[in-house]
């Protein structure tokens, strides 16, 4: 799932495209659920480039439509318009001096010199102030090079754009020769203009001084249909907000409605070729994971990032009529857990069992009930390659996994310490040179050393042919002074508000005898997994190789396992209720 876009610069392309002509599977227009109002009407603001990736200029084309609306998105995100231009090809630019050249296949705007086409920062502004759009473009077009300009919540007009302050002296004082009085201005390290494409002619220029509004651009489209905007490869439905944060680069944001974000998700995390109910399983996944983020990138000025830092969303280039039509035969719906929408992680394969959070990354095993161990017979049916090895030293064990910890000498073996109930790896063991002993979470282990998956053991070079299976936890304890109890799966613990809250790390019971472990966290009671690796193995040359199934961290549900179960019948309820331990599919 990873990827990111590190060009600077991008070339757009706004093609419109008719809904109608976005099909369900069999070739029937897709029939939308009804969707309530507070999931339907939300809008999100996905991160395109940001930070370190932050853009100096952006091409926009307008191929089938009849140009752009200039504006802002207001605090609601609901596009406000200032003014508009029939031109087809233009492009948002820092205002600063740019020069307007190539960068990799792309063309775009440059900080450096790379072409005769420049656009500069100075500019000559007419006194006084304009109430609209119209009326300071009107007065802007009686001179050559003037333009409409928003300053701070008003209208102005300038003229020309200059890369020094000389020349733009010279031009005020050629101006003043004729009478025209004009006043030098800069950049406030905020602003952003719009030019045609490739040349210096500014259309529009818009400055919020630090507010954080942005400019907000939009294509308009004709007959109604929907336009999508094409940047690079990948299709956005919605408009773009171009905001400097910190007076920094253009921090690009896709505005764009829920369900046309999640069609541009399932687009990219399921092939459209695979059964519908996987991909509407996919569909309310990633719903729900959205909405369960929030404003994750709130410093930045947006909700969710383009990456699969949050989710893989690359616009709707690979959309087709089977991943549309599961987002529309889902609309609005989510995984829900006691009434809250779920955060629902997936992965591509979990090798044979999905992981608990706990083991995982030590989260809260009773905040996320739902992020459950589940041993998992599907997967098995498509036999997937997804095998994989992957040799480590010492040293990275060291200083990648053991890091807190006071190593004495190299790592000399490892052994995998105990096992969940599904066969995953629970605890790791490592002995220094020292025969000092250190235990750690799998979670720690596959975090740190970057591992594909979260189910592994090690090749077996030096240790068994078969993992220790898992142990029966150590003692017991009567419920209601009756049946004996061993392990914490379905135990809940009650404070004295009636409150219930889920058993999750290691629980000891107080006996006539002293404490006894009754069950260690992390582990669920379903299936009894094995797994095909040695337990454990020595260090060989100063390395140790571990070897697993799967491909991601192993928390909630697999996508290949999605498939699999909707090849076999299964319904997109059946499969996200099997992988999301308790969860209902519903509407907030």
């Amino acid at each position: 799932m990873e990827h990111q876009m590190k060009g600077k610069f991008v070339q757009i392309a706004a093609l419109c495209l008719s809904a109608a002509l976005l099909l369900a599977a069999g070739g029937e227009k897709a029939s939308a659920a009804p969707v309530p109002s507070a999931v339907s009407e939300r809008i999100m603001r996905v991160g395109l480039h940001y930070g370190t990736g932050a853009m100096e200029g952006v091409n926009l084309l307008n191929e089938k439509g009849s140009g752009y609306r200039f504006g802002y998105y207001d605090a609601s995100n609901r596009f406000v318009e200032l003014g508009s231009t029939s031109q087809t090809a233009i492009s948002a630019v820092e205002t600063v001096n740019v020069w307007y050249g190539t960068y990799d296949k792309y063309t775009s705007y440059h900080t450096a010199i790379t072409s005769a086409v420049a656009v500069g920062e100075y500019h000559l502004e007419l006194p006084g102030t304009y109430q609209t759009f119209a009326e300071a473009q009107g007065m802007a077009s009686l001179y050559q090079g003037g333009f409409a300009a928003y300053i701070g919540g008003m209208f102005y007009v300038r003229i020309g754009n200059y890369t020094t302050r000389d020349g733009a002296v010279a031009a005020q004082s050629a101006l003043a020769a004729q009478g025209v009085y004009t006043e030098l201005r800069g950049t406030s390290g905020f602003g952003v203009s719009v030019v045609t494409t490739g040349t210096s002619n500014i259309l529009f220029q818009y400055d919020d001084l630090g507010s954080g509004t942005g400019l907000g651009i939009e294509p308009i489209s004709v007959n109604g249909e929907k336009c999508a905007t094409l940047s690079k490869d990948c299709l956005y439905n919605g408009g773009f907000r171009f905001e400097r944060i910190n007076g920094g680069k253009m921090t690009v944001v896709n505005i764009v409605e829920l369900e046309d974000y999640v069609k541009g998700v399932v687009a990219n995390e399921m092939s459209d070729s695979w059964p519908i109910e996987a991909l509407k399983a996919q569909a309310v996944a990633a719903r729900s994971y959205a909405l369960s983020l929030g404003s994750k990138h709130g410093s930045h000025h947006f909700d969710v990032c383009f990456d699969v830092d949050c989710q893989a969303y690359y616009g709707r280039e690979k959309a087709g009529a089977n991943s549309d039509g599961a987002v529309d035969q889902t609309a609005g719906q989510v995984a829900l857990y006691n009434g809250q929408t779920a955060q629902t992680f997936y992965y591509s394969s979990n090798g044979g069992a999905s992981q608990s959070v706990s083991v995982v990354w030590g989260s809260n095993q009773a905040l996320y009930p739902y992020l459950a161990e589940v041993a998992d017979p599907y997967e098995a049916s498509l036999n997937l390659n997804n095998s994989w090895t992957r040799t480590v030293t010492s040293t990275e064990i060291i200083s990648k996994v053991l890091r807190e910890y006071a190593v004495s000498g190299p790592i000399v073996s490892a052994e995998v310490s105990s096992y969940t109930n599904a066969g995953n790896p629970w605890m790791f063991t490592f002995t220094d040179s020292a025969g000092k002993k250190f235990s750690v979470r799998s979670g720690r282990v596959y975090q740190g050393l970057g591992l594909p998956s979260c189910r592994f053991g090690f090749a077996g070079s030096g240790g068994n042919s078969q993992p220790t299976p898992p142990a029966a936890p150590s003692g017991s304890v009567s419920i209601n002074g009756s049946t004996p109890v061993s392990g914490t799966a379905g135990l809940y613990a009650m404070d004295g508000n009636g409150n219930l809250t889920a058993l999750g790390g290691d629980v000891y019971v107080i006996t006539d005898s002293g404490t006894s472990l009754l069950g260690q966290g992390g582990g669920s009671d379903q299936g009894q997994g094995s797994s095909q690796w040695a337990s454990s193995d020595a260090v060989v040359n100063g390395s140790i190789t571990f070897a697993g199934r799967g491909w991601g961290h192993n928390i909630g549900m697999s996508q290949f396992g999605a498939k699999a179960m909707a090849e076999q019948g299964h319904t997109y309820q059946q499969i996200l209720q099997f992988y999301y331990t308790g969860i209902t599919v519903g509407y907030m």
